[in-house]
Parts: structure tokens; sequence; C-alpha cells
């Protein structure tokens, strides 16, 4: 072939990739509808189950890209696969790379280079079509993430549409070959029908088990999802039948479609299991809209939902989607969470966005000569002739925007930062006798914040001294130079606890004098047992155990992830249910034959899950601790609960350059007060004591991100080792004025 002939080849190709004067009306207001549920959703946290727009996009992407590839078969016997990935490497691939680029440097400079660092990790999994797995690996909850948001965290449904992308086209070129060996013009529709039920019903049924046993796994993965996709691509098979639909059941099917989708939003919450059954609703909704604008000249009964608005929004749906996250992410470390700042900013910017990316790279670059084969010198001067008038247009915009947000960040800068909390005198000036600190009666104690002291009257001059320094930390309306630095805590590289391998000594290879400690002139022993919130009470333990004076003989028998309660903890981990269970069987077993002097508890109060099950109620938590509880009470001499602290704002989120500490401070959730209350009722019941260690953290149900210098917990609900060390021997004082050692 001549180069002219190469270069008309190009041209042609070009040409049959401009858009088509107009696109399926129900597929684009489905669209609009989806991305709209998913940014509502995310943004204001209205309506709770608008994450099921993805699912509606799964169901559409089967849809076309399976009509797409059976269309081309039918025209011209055969599929390129080729043409395929390159067609939808210049469709989905400029704009997202230019979102993960541009969303990584943002953040990087607004957030810090700590979350920046990570989201460049996160980037590149994306980049690579696997931000699905990478996230269901970290564990990353995306419905309640304990740590910060990745500002790429949405991208887990592309890479599942890619993936898809990836490997449905030579599946169904496989089966069209295969199948038309044998006569008839339906029968590669029909063998590929065949498959996709088998693929329906065998990701379902994997989806139905995962959603219940790994649920974090099975929201991510490509198996639990593959059901959506295929059940669109299903309806594609069956176009043909389609035509034979009566035109008066169309409307019905879909209005009935519509109602369905945006009423799956509504009716859908974090706690149905999900993909299966919890997709089911929407995946069925958006099927009965696909057929009933499937093998018929237009969809008329649309009404408003076929308006030019929500044309605009299904046409940068695409865009909107990429870009919302990342204008949420970065928004809120520069806006904080107030809704009236935040909400408009979050919108406007993530629609002025989507619309230049969308006209500047989404539209231009899909009819371009890029990656076909050949000479394309020539295709790329037609195209840049083209497209001259767009870019300057939107040149002009991008400065407009830039001038804008440099306006809006300016004013920004200059307003007064949130006020401090008002404290109770005492709390900051100095209790009785003019010492510093002041009462600590000011924390709440289990059942209402701010009812009581977690001192039962009792005057310990340390905590109230310490109480003062928290009450100064409330007060600051500046960051100060924090030891450890707040980039340390955030990226990881501050000195970490030697005690926490002590979390996981089987697996450490640990014996248990490993981890115990103990002092010369030790009399009593005490056990700790719990989860990961009491492993980082160790710092603080450890030197009080190894005191000369008040020392003590501390074994520990606590384990990550374990929460010591009779019940079987929600955990995606393989195998640490049934690891838990046998660990807390066996440390039952230590304190029957040991007989401890005090055995201390600490577990998590955070929203928990039971394996099979939904939350944990405060009655079945108080069922569950009892069990254990009451066997603690014959066989040592005293149960006491060291409460974890309040688990509300975590430092790497809240934290934001030139932000003020009162974002970050942290407030009691009416879970950690269910659960304490539930403690106190079984601990009150065998003679234990609840000591609330909240008074060392908080004033007024009110618990800055630092004490001092240093920084009280690495995320929502860990101490740090420094904070732990600092506050030690306050700890101690509290421990014995309750009678505890």
């Amino acid at each position: 072939m001549s180069s002219e002939d190469r270069v008309h080849t190009i041209d042609q190709n070009i040409a049959s990739r401009r858009p088509a004067p107009a696109h399926r009306l129900d597929v684009q207001a489905l669209r609009a509808l989806a991305v709209t549920m998913v940014v509502l959703e995310h943004v204001t946290g209205r309506p709770a189950g608008g994450f099921v727009g993805v699912d509606v996009f799964f169901v559409v992407s089967g849809f076309l890209i399976t009509g797409l590839l059976l269309r081309e078969a039918d025209r011209h016997g055969r599929i390129s696969i080729a043409a395929f990935w390159r067609r939808r490497i210049r469709r989905i691939v400029p704009a997202s790379v230019l979102v993960l680029v541009l969303g990584t440097a943002a953040t990087w400079l607004v957030v810090g280079s700590s979350r920046g660092a990570s989201a460049a990790i996160d980037a590149l999994w994306s980049v690579a079509s696997l931000a699905n797995w990478h996230f269901a690996a970290t564990g990353t909850d995306y419905f309640a993430a304990q740590g910060p948001e990745s500002p790429f965290q949405h991208y887990w449904s592309l890479a599942v549409e890619e993936q898809f992308y990836l490997v449905w086209p030579v599946v169904v070129v496989a089966a069209v070959a295969v199948a038309r060996r044998r006569k008839g013009p339906t029968v590669p529709r029909v063998a590929l029908g065949v498959l996709l039920l088998v693929l329906v019903l065998g990701s379902l049924a994997w989806a139905w088990h995962q959603s219940t046993t790994s649920p974090t796994v099975a929201y991510f993965s490509s198996l639990t999802r593959a059901w959506e996709l295929a059940l669109g691509a299903l309806l594609a098979t069956a176009a043909p039948a389609m035509t034979r639909l009566p035109a008066v059941l169309r409307p019905a099917l879909a209005w009935v479609g519509i109602v369905g989708v945006v009423a799956s939003a509504w009716v859908t919450t974090s706690t149905v299991p999900f993909p299966a059954p919890g997709a089911l609703l929407p995946v069925a909704a958006t099927l009965l809209v696909l057929a009933s604008g499937t093998g018929c000249a237009g969809t008329p009964w649309l009404g408003p939902l076929a308006g030019r608005p929500v044309m605009i929004v299904g046409d940068l749906s695409y865009s909107i989607y990429l870009w919302h996250f990342v204008a949420l992410v970065v928004g809120r470390s520069l806006l904080g969470d107030e809704p009236t700042r935040l909400w408009p900013a979050v919108l406007v910017s993530t629609l002025v966005l989507s619309a230049l990316t969308y006209h500047l790279v989404e539209r231009p670059l899909i009819t371009s000569p890029l990656l076909e084969p050949g000479p394309p010198g020539h295709a790329w001067r037609r195209w840049r002739r083209d497209h001259r008038s767009t870019y300057r247009r939107g040149g002009a915009a991008l400065l407009a925007v830039a001038a804008l947000t440099a306006t809006v960040l300016a004013v920004d800068a200059v307003r007064p930062a949130a006020a401090p909390p008002v404290l109770p005198s005492a709390a900051t000036d100095g209790g009785p006798d003019g010492a510093e600190g002041g009462t600590t009666g000011e924390t709440g104690g289990p059942g209402e914040p701010g009812g009581t002291d977690g001192l039962d009257g009792l005057d310990v001059p340390s905590v109230d001294e310490w109480s003062g320094e928290v009450g100064r930390a409330l007060s600051a309306t500046s960051w100060p130079e924090l030891d450890p630095s707040i980039e340390s805590v955030l990226d990881g590289t501050r000195t970490g606890s030697p005690h926490l391998t002590c979390g996981d000594a089987e697996a450490q290879g640990l014996t248990p004098d490993d981890c115990s400690w103990t002092s010369p002139s030790a009399s009593t022993t005490v056990v700790l047992v719990g989860d990961s919130t009491a492993m980082h009470h160790l710092d603080a333990l450890v030197p009080l155990a190894e005191s000369a004076e008040n020392g003590f003989t501390l074994v520990n028998r606590a384990k990550f992830a374990c929460p010591f309660v009779d019940i079987r903890v929600q955990n995606d981990v393989t195998g640490i249910l049934e690891s838990c269970r046998a660990h807390n069987d066996e440390t039952l077993a230590l304190i029957d034959e040991t007989h401890p002097d005090v055995v201390l508890v600490t577990n998590s109060y955070q929203t928990l899950s039971e394996d099979g099950g939904g939350t944990i109620t405060p009655d079945r938590w108080s069922e569950g601790f009892g069990a254990y509880a009451r066997r603690l009470a014959e066989a040592a001499g005293s149960v006491a609960v060291l409460t974890p602290p309040p688990d509300d704002a975590d430092i790497a989120s809240c934290f934001r350059r030139g932000g003020s500490p009162v974002d970050c401070i942290s407030r009691t959730s009416r879970t950690w007060i269910d659960r304490a209350a539930a403690d106190q009722d079984v601990l009150e019941s065998i003679g234990g004591v609840l000591v609330d260690l909240r008074v060392l953290t908080c004033v007024s149900d009110l618990c800055p991100a630092f004490v001092g210098d240093v920084p009280v917990k690495e995320d929502r609900v860990h101490l740090t080792t420094a904070f732990a060390l600092a506050v030690s021997p306050v700890l101690g004082d509290l421990l014995r004025a309750r009678g505890v050692l």
C-alpha cells in the first residue's frame, strides 16, 4: 500500500470515528442519572445508596460494548480486536491520565507530601487498570474508610471496566468464530448468550457468597462484578428480538426502570450485602430502561429526561466521574467539611473541570489519529486544523478558570480560622490553689458525654495538670511544631513502637517471655487483652510495669484485629476469624491457669459487624463481652476496661496546610458511648472497673489532635508511641487512684 493510500485509510478511520449526530437518549439519561447519584452521595452523603450509579454504568458498558462488537461482526464478518482497543484507549485513557497527573500534583501541593506520595502509588495502579485489586488488597473500606481517602479511590470501577474491555472482545471473537462453523445467522448470538448466562450465574453466586464473607474484596472484585457487565452484554445479544417488543410496553418498561434506578439509590445502604444481593435492583432497573429503547426508532416517552440539560450531563458523565472525587478530597483539605463552603465548591469545580476536559481532551482525541497505523503526519495536520478554534476558546476558558480559582483561594486565605471551642475556665487557667491544669469534671462518661469525669470524685493532681495541657491544646489557633512531626505521622516514618510485634506474636516467632515485662520488686501480675487499641496502650503500660517503685509483671495477650469478646467480628483478612477465636480461647485458658491479679481489657469502640450478620448492637456486645468477663472474674483478682480513644477525627484526613487545629478536634460518637455503657453494665455485674481514658485525651468531650507538642493519634483510633510514653506517668496515677493497680 502506498503512503497516499495509508493516509487516505487513516482519514477514513478518523471520519468514521466522528461523533454521531445523536446518542441514544435512554443511554444518555442513564449516564446522567448514574453520575449524579454517585457525585451527590460522595459529596453530600445523600442519597445513601448513590454508589449504585456505578452498577448502572457497568450494565450500560456491557450492553454498549457487546452491541458494538456484534454489529461489527454482522457488518464485516469479523471483529478487529486491535481497532477496538485503539478506540477504547483514545476514549478513556487521555482524560483518565490527565486527572491522575493533575490530581496527584494537587494532592501533593494542597494536602501534603505524604498524601501526595500515597496518591501517586494509587495513580500508578490506576494507570495499570488494577486499582480495584489494589484497594481490595489494602483493605480500603468504600463505605467507611478508616484512613485518609485516596483521591483516586473511585478509579476502582474504571479498572473493572478496563479489564472487561481487555478480555471480553477476545471472548466474543472466539465465540463467534466457533459458532459460525454451524449454519444460521443467529447462531453466534445464541452461543454467546449461553456463555453469558453461565457467566452471570457463576459470578452472581460468587458475589452472593463473598458479599458476606469478604465484603471489602467483594465490593472491588472484578469476579463479583462480572455478572453486572454480563447481563448488559446478554441484553445486547438479544437486541434483534427486542424489535418484537410491543410499542405499548416500552414507555412502561422505561419508567419502571427509571423509578427503580432512582429508588435503589434511596433504599440501598452500606448495611446491605453488596454487590449481591444489593446490586440486583439497580441492575434490573437499568436493563428495563435499555430494553425499552432497543429495537425501536426513538424514545419519545422519556420526556424531561431527554431534555438538553440531561443530555449535557450524559455527555460529561465520564469526565464528571473522573474529577469529582479528586475535587472532593482536595476541596475538603482546603475548605474543611462545612457543607455551605465545601459542597458548592466541589460541585462547581467538578462541572467546570469536566466541561474543559470533555471539550479539550475527550472529544478531540476520539477523532485523532492517535495509535493509528501508518504515517500520521497529514492526519495530524488535518486534526489540528479542525480543532484549532476549539483550543483557542479552551485556552481562554482555562485562563479565566485559573484567575477565578486564584481569586477564590486568595479570599479564602484571608478568612478568619475557625474559633477554638469555649472551655470551662478551670480547664485552661489552672486548678485549685493556682496549680496548672484544672478540673477533669467536664469529660463525658459512658452514657452521656459530659456527665462524669472518670475519677468518681477522686483527686488526682497529675490528671488535673494533664487536663490543663489538653485544654490549652483545644484553645490553639495554629499548629505547633510537633514531635514527632505531622509529616512523619502521615507518611509512617516516625519511630514506631518496639512492642507492636507482640500483636502478632505467633507469626513473629516470639515467645511468651518476649511479650512480658516486669520489675525486680514486682508482686502483682497484670494481663492485657484486647485488639490493636490495647496494643497501642502497651507503650504507656510497659514503663509502669518496669518501674522500680510500683512495678508489676505485665503479660500481653492482646492481638491485632481480635476484639476480646465472644463474638465472631467480621474481618476480611483470610483466616483471621479462626485465628482470633483460637487466640481468645488460649488467653482464657492461660488466665484460668495462672490466676493473675488484674486483667486489663481494651477493645475498639468503632462500628463493627458480626460475621454473617449485621452491625453489632450494644445488647449483642454486652452479651459477647459479658461471656468473657464472667470467666475473667472467676479466675482473676480484678477486671478493668481501659476505654479506647474516641474514633472521630483522623489527623491524616483533617490536617491541611494553613488549616487550624480546630479542624482535627474529635468528639465521642454514639457508638462509643453505647459500647462503653455496655461494658460498664457488664463490669458492674462482676465487680469490675471501667476507666474512662478520655480524661487523658479530652476536655468537655472535645479531644485535640495533640497535647503539648505530641500528636495524640496516628489514625482515627490508635495512640502514637510518643503520646503513650508521655502520658504513662499520669495513666499510672489514674490506675492507682481507681484501685486497679
